[in-house]
């Protein structure tokens, strides 16, 4: 998802699919305009050979003109589709940035500029597409009609045909102009279905390579193995850019947690905390290293039997409509922990779901903390929760919800910048420059700040 781009797979899902799947109907009508040619030019070589080659050889020129133009026309299109692509995504952070173009004149009209010239390149692009296949269209219809005058003017200077015979050929081709004319509008439509075929073989391709170069494989839901310690030894990961250049390198990296502990890490901004959870919970492969699970390795373990392990809130958490994969939770334990993040009055429980999640950043935080202790899993991991927090549900975290958490032989690992709440710690583990610089105990740290 991060390599290959949501606009690029929300093109491939929804544009490329929506004209594969409307380009069916015409392809039909084309193909039985295609049978009506075929029918027509053997009746046409029943009346007169010579008839016949003369209405083959001038629609091999149409479809060799066609050929020679289709490449172009391939390449424009792919223009085309790139530019629209581009254009929505620049309309995705006009809607997604609106409060930040709103409080700012100057950052607006730079975005609406960048977006109008964006349209306008993606607008010319695509006319000059119509506009090569209107001349081609016109080129078939201007075939069409030498055909017609070489039946009535040329043929009876090439061969010993007689009247009736030139008036039912005539008739033979102006029957086949209708078919014809079906079969060549479908090119447009064809093209830009051959075209979409290939964009959305190309996501296929780059995500059969994730797939390949994953080290699990998704499948049926899996339990989560006991759990008495992790241990993270020499473990690297890089960050590359498309010429697979480093840009930034976590490691080597080496950390350990046990049943019933909180270990808080902490570091400045860019230190490599979140791409260590990242590492911890396996949704990152680490590219040199192991981790180990009680002394097995994870790869033995089995990835997606490792992440059951685990409840996360990311810094860039994402709350569903409903609790998928919980399909147990009682209501009486949603409307406690509603009540115990002071929600019960901003949304409720039902159907499976949270009714209302127009909330503010710290509530909405408070709610996916709700979903991940729902989940009851035997590890949490949580990166920068408290970033948004009020004084007041900052304090209730760390002094009372992760101790009692600790209480259940929970473990805990959170990303912090909190200071003056180190002592909740039993550890404190910090980042700096991608790597852990220090492990000390909490009177250490404490000591120090």
């Amino acid at each position: 998802l991060e390599g290959i781009g949501r606009a690029q797979i929300f093109a491939g899902v929804n544009t490329q699919t929506q004209i594969i799947s409307q380009s069916t109907t015409p392809l039909l009508i084309a193909s039985q305009g295609i049978v009506l040619v075929a029918f027509s030019l053997a009746y046409i070589f029943v009346l007169s050979q010579t008839a016949f080659w003369v209405t083959a050889i001038i629609v091999a020129v149409g479809i060799y003109v066609h050929l020679g133009n289709r490449e172009q026309l391939m390449t424009e299109m792919a223009r085309s589709s790139e530019k629209e692509q581009e254009f929505f995504t620049l309309l995705t952070h006009l809607l997604e940035g609106f409060k930040e173009v709103r409080i700012s004149s100057a950052r607006g009209q730079e975005l609406h500029d960048h977006l109008r010239g964006i349209a306008s390149e993606a607008a010319s692009s695509k006319t000059k597409t119509a506009e090569r296949y209107a001349n081609y269209y016109i080129f078939s219809q201007v075939l069409f009609y030498l055909l017609i005058g070489a039946m009535v003017f040329i043929l009876p200077t090439l061969s010993d045909v007689y009247s009736e015979q030139v008036t039912r050929l005539t008739a033979a081709v102006l029957f086949i102009i209708g078919p014809l004319s079906m079969a060549v509008a479908i090119v447009p439509t064809f093209g830009a279905a051959d075209h979409a075929v290939e964009n959305i073989q190309r996501l296929e391709l780059a995500l059969d390579h994730a797939q390949q170069t994953a080290r699990d494989r998704n499948g049926d839901v899996v339990a989560a193995p006991s759990f008495e310690s992790i241990r993270l030894s020499e473990v690297t990961f890089s960050y590359r850019d498309e010429r697979e250049r480093e840009l930034f390198t976590v490691g080597p990296l080496n950390f350990s947690a046990s049943r019933g502990e909180i270990v808080l890490v902490v570091g400045g901004n860019g230190s490599g905390k979140s791409t260590f959870l990242k590492l911890l919970t396996a949704l990152y492969y680490s590219e040199g290293g192991s981790v180990y699970l009680d002394g097995v390795d994870v790869r033995t373990v089995g990835y997606q039997r490792y992440r059951e392990l685990f409840s996360t809130v990311f810094s860039d958490y994402h709350l569903f409509e409903r609790l998928y994969g919980i399909a147990d939770a009682e209501e009486q334990r949603v409307f406690e922990l509603l009540r115990l993040m002071q929600l019960e009055n901003k949304t409720t429980f039902l159907e499976g779901g949270f009714q209302n999640q127009e909330l503010s950043t710290g509530q909405k935080k408070r709610l996916a903390l709700i979903v991940a202790m729902l989940e009851e899993r035997q590890i949490y991991v949580f990166d920068e929760w408290a970033a948004d927090q009020d004084p007041e549900f900052r304090a209730f975290f760390y002094e009372t919800l992760l101790p009692e958490l600790r209480n259940q032989g929970k473990t805990v690992i959170a990303a912090t910048h909190d200071d003056r709440y180190f002592g909740v710690g039993d550890r404190v583990m910090k980042m700096e420059l991608g790597q852990f610089v220090e492990a000390t105990n909490i009177a250490g740290a404490v000591d120090e700040e």
